[in-house]
């Protein structure tokens, strides 16, 4: 094989290397840019990737380039691990860190996988290598090039697609290439989430007569004949099979050149670029095709080593085959390892063999390298090529891999686990745990619906009776997971009475039995089950942290705030002490942040959320995150920090399409609903009510629905139907009454009163009045006894009860009730002729509606000042501007000076106490709102407001 394709200048390529180039054109000015090479197998789509990292480094550019492989599918995080040089002898601490998480995950004999033995590992990972490449952008440009993306790995596409979302103004250029006839759900994904990110997909065709005619003439260094040309026509433009083609016609003499023009001799090839290249080979010596045949069994690439293992002759002896492939191009150094020149190069050799022939081969190959304790994945693989279905060993190998990449990537561990059972008889007694096992693999993969149709089918049929509590706990815990918790109770109480589960996989179910009966509202069942799961098991750091939390949040609901808080106080006391921190694998710090804001200690509950965050991010427990970014969204919009709660919501859906946890996003949106409300933004309002009503359906909690109707209620007020709004919130406080969840009057009471009073409801008014009254007579909580007041007021017309409800809110830090009360008593003030007390209410609720952007508040506010005769005094500009410096927020203004220090975002996040996606979130408005596209523009335009100084 005398002609190496790689040796030949690329041709018929140019409009598709300038698109490469402005890319990174793009990157070195700051900005992103994202290309997808598609085209099938020898279209020349390493060669322009090639071409591209080339280019890259010319520019001095920072490279992550990697290479996925066919039999390496089942490495965790195999391709991103290998792109970014993470090995445990890397010199870089932060890629031997990554290597070290990476080899902590594997490699360990494990016990079976259960819907309860995740630890995370596989999020903690993908923030990693996110936190590793922004670091590497803001030392410079950076060019991740990947190649084969259809051959990746799952958690390595996860990656990807999260390094897609987070690296937005990002001096990073992404270039992959994939066949488009092999893709997979993960793939998919990740094609979706470049799409959305605008990415330019590039489809490779064949190259076009001209270029077809230059290729040949550079291979044959002479103009080609019209019969030589006529060879090529088969080729259809495809590079490597024109390569090839004259390649064997020129090993076989077939051309001869005379006065510059080469012709071809009558001759018959193969009809197919694989026969091609098979008759090529023969002409190689005996001993390198032995070679080359095993070598193909191993994959695309292989090591010396493994081939060593599998062939049983020493490196020495295998030097000489080596050699000979190495000159004639079949094969090529690439690190430590050895590859193919092509795909199509190694996929000829290998379908040359038999089919019998290897599958033994595979399965010796497997064995042997078991025998030299290869990796479980790699033996797995290997026997499962060459296994019939009952092959007990390849069974016990793939089981054996799924447990081990379990932690680090659930979805290799699904499909491990699928075909160990696609070759165990469906009459194995054993069949039907291996079934819970992945279906539990599916659950930390974000695939619930999936895990949920595999438990329940199971159990649906007959199974084996070993099998029947971890697929009833596992089914219990998806229904959860989806906010079915109305059937998932049944589910994990069976659990938690079968004789299948160990005793603390019983009181874990039972807990969860306890939290769901809470979010049905039964508060007496909830505290009774979790006191008997506590009683189960009171060693266990999860079971106690599930069955506490409930307790606290019976305990708030029934209006005892503060031994509430005494009791998740001890929660979080004991989770900190549990080994490993276990204890904190469930969202304790979102419960003690619930019940600080019932307490109006509204900085202690963004402390304490800020903290379970890190500690979720520490531990790599993604599923909590969202949850604390929509908790954190609803403590913002109580303290009137809205813009930052809007950021907060946006972040949530970043990292719920992440986790595949979005049901919290209920919450967030109508916290969003209220804002546009607000703000007078009924269009997005009405989007936000839509998307919280849609994910509610009729067997969802109860509780959020509550907020649902609240929020929908307000918008149709702001239509202009109150009878409408009034008929809704009525129905939403009388749920609070009769399930007992009453924390919410404070929220509901005072729209309620005067939404009721509007339409001649006095009845109705009085009755929220009394059971106000009620709640906040005990407790000193400075909004309960606003919003009591406030309802009293409005009832009774009173104008100074009004204003000492505006004086109690004015000691609570909720802005928007301070400012609606203040209103409502500057207007009974007005009625009564007390300009001066009006006035000065009136100015307050207005100052506070104007820091808000709350306009339609601000509107009615100035209308008051109207009615009552009353010029008002000096004011700022109405609302703040929409674009431009003077448009940031405070917060949005400290991420801008952080970007300019040169801070990555999970920097800033550190220093403002919020999450490194919210810090991105705040970085979406700012570049929208000064119109820039970099961050080196955004630190530029910064550096100019301060003069120049540092």
């Amino acid at each position: 094989m005398s002609t190496a394709a790689s040796a030949l200048r690329i041709r018929g390529r140019a409009s598709e290397i300038a698109v490469l180039g402005k890319a990174l054109d793009q990157a070195v000015s700051g900005r992103p840019a994202i290309v997808l090479i598609e085209g099938e197998a020898g279209i020349g789509k390493t060669r322009l990737l090639a071409e591209v990292l080339s280019d890259a480094r010319g520019r001095g550019m920072q490279i992550a380039a990697g290479r996925a492989e066919e039999l390496e599918q089942t490495r965790p995080f195999g391709l991103v691990a290998s792109a970014f040089g993470c090995g445990r002898a890397s010199a870089d601490p932060r890629r031997a860190a990554i290597a070290e998480l990476l080899s902590a995950g594997g490699g360990q004999a494990r016990g079976p996988i259960t819907v309860t033995s995740d630890p995370g590992l596989r999020f903690h990972v993908v923030d990693a290598f996110a936190d590793l490449a922004e670091e590497l952008a803001l030392a410079g440009p950076l060019l991740i090039g990947v190649d084969d993306l259809q051959w990746a790995d799952p958690s390595s596409l996860l990656t990807l697609a999260a390094l897609t979302r987070r690296l937005t103004y990002m001096p990073v250029a992404l270039v992959g290439c994939l066949r488009p006839a092999t893709r997979v759900t993960e793939l998919d994904r990740l094609a979706a989430v470049a799409d959305a990110a605008g990415a330019r997909r590039l489809p490779l065709r064949g190259l076009a007569a001209d270029a077809v005619r230059e290729l040949v003439a550079e291979a044959v260094t002479a103009e080609p004949g019209p019969g030589l040309m006529a060879e090529m026509t088969g080729a259809a433009g495809n590079p490597l099979f024109v390569t090839e083609l004259v390649a064997a016609l020129a090993q076989e003499g077939a051309i001869t050149t005379a006065d510059g023009r080469a012709e071809v001799l009558q001759t018959a090839l193969p009809p197919t670029l694989r026969l091609t290249i098979v008759r090529r080979l023969s002409f190689l010596p005996d001993d390198t095709l032995q070679v080359l045949r095993t070598a193909s069994i191993l994959g695309s690439s292989f090591t010396v080593t493994d081939l060593a293992t599998v062939t049983g002759r020493s490196a020495l002896e295998l030097s000489a085959a080596l050699a000979g492939a190495l000159a004639s191009h079949v094969i090529e150094e690439d690190g430590a390892h050895l590859r193919f020149r092509h795909d199509l190069i190694r996929d000829a050799i290998y379908q040359d063999i038999p089919l019998s022939v290897r599958r033994a081969l595979h399965r010796e190959a497997g064995q042997r390298l078991a025998a030299g304790h290869a990796p479980a994945r790699q033996v797995a693989e290997h026997l499962a090529r060459g296994a019939d279905a009952g092959d007990a060993e390849a069974i016990g190998w793939l089981t054996r891999a799924a447990r081990e990449a379990a932690t680090t990537s659930p979805d290799v561990a699904a499909e491990l686990m699928g075909r160990a059972i696609g070759l165990t008889d469906p009459a194995d007694p054993g069949r039907d745990s291996m079934l819970v096992e992945q279906a539990s693999s599916l659950m930390w993969a974000g695939r619930i619906a999936a895990a949920r149709q595999m438990c329940g089918a199971l159990l649906e049929r007959s199974h084996a009776k070993e099998a029947e509590g971890p697929a009833r706990l596992c089914l219990g815990n998806a229904l959860v997971a989806q906010s079915q918790q109305r059937d998932a109770l049944p589910e994990l109480e069976r659990a938690a009475g079968s004789p299948g589960l160990t005793d603390a996989e019983r009181a874990g179910a039972r807990a969860w039995a306890g939290y769901a009966r809470l979010t049905l509202a039964d508060l007496d069942g909830a505290l009774a089950t979790a006191g008997r799961a506590r009683s189960a098991a009171p060693a266990d750091p999860l079971v106690t942290s599930v069955a506490m939390a409930t307790e606290a949040l019976v305990i708030v609901h029934r209006w005892h705030p503060a031994d509430a808080l005494e009791v998740i106080d001890d929660a979080v006391r004991r989770a900190d002490q549990s080994p490993g921190r276990q204890g904190h694998r469930f969202p304790i710090h979102i419960t003690r942040g619930f019940i600080l804001t019932e307490l109006d200690r509204l900085d202690e509950a963004r402390s304490t959320l800020d903290a379970g965050r890190r500690i979720g991010e520490e531990l790599g427990i993604g599923w909590q995150l969202p949850n604390y970014q929509i908790i954190s969204a609803v403590t913002r919009f109580t303290a009137g920090e809205w813009d930052d709660a809007i950021a907060e919501v946006e972040a949530a859906r970043g990292l719920a399409e992440e986790t595949g946890e979005d049901h919290s996003l209920i919450l967030g949106n109508c916290a969003l609903a209220l804002i546009w409300v607000h703000r007078n933004d009924l269009g997005r309002a009405s989007q936000a009510v839509g998307a919280a009503m849609g994910q509610l359906g009729e067997r969802r909690p109860r509780y959020r629905a509550l907020w649902a109707m609240w929020a929908h209620a307000t918008l149709l007020e702001a239509e202009g139907k109150p009878a409408d709004a009034l008929a809704l919130l009525a129905e939403a406080w009388d749920r609070c009454a009769e399930l007992g969840l009453t924390l919410d009057y404070r929220a509901f009471g005072p729209d309620l009163v005067r939404l009721a009073l509007a339409v001649g409801e006095q009845e109705r008014a009085q009755a929220v009045v009394t059971a106000m009254a009620a709640i906040a007579a005990p407790l000193d909580i400075p909004s309960l006894t606003g919003a009591a007041l406030h309802c009293r007021g409005l009832v009774q017309r009173d104008a100074e009860i009004l204003a000492a409800a505006a004086a109690a809110h004015a000691r609570g830090p909720r802005r928007l009730e301070f400012a609606l009360a203040s209103e409502d008593a500057g207007a009974a003030f007005a009625q009564q002729g007390d300009t001066g007390r009006a006035q000065a209410l009136l100015e307050q609720a207005a100052a506070i509606y104007g820091q808000l952007d709350a306009a339609r508040d601000l509107a009615r506010a100035e209308a008051a000042f109207r009615a009552a005769g009353i010029r008002r005094g000096r004011h700022g500009p109405r609302g703040r501007p929409q674009a431009g410096w003077p448009s940031l927020t405070p917060t949005e203004r400290s991420v801008a000076d952080l970007v300019a220090e040169g801070l990555s975002n999970p920097q800033i996040g550190g220093r403002l106490y919020i999450s490194r996606r919210t810090v991105q979130a705040h970085l979406a408005h700012v570049f929208a709102k000064l119109d820039l596209t970099s961050r080196a523009q955004l630190a530029a335009l910064v550096a100019e407001r301060r003069g120049g100084q540092p």
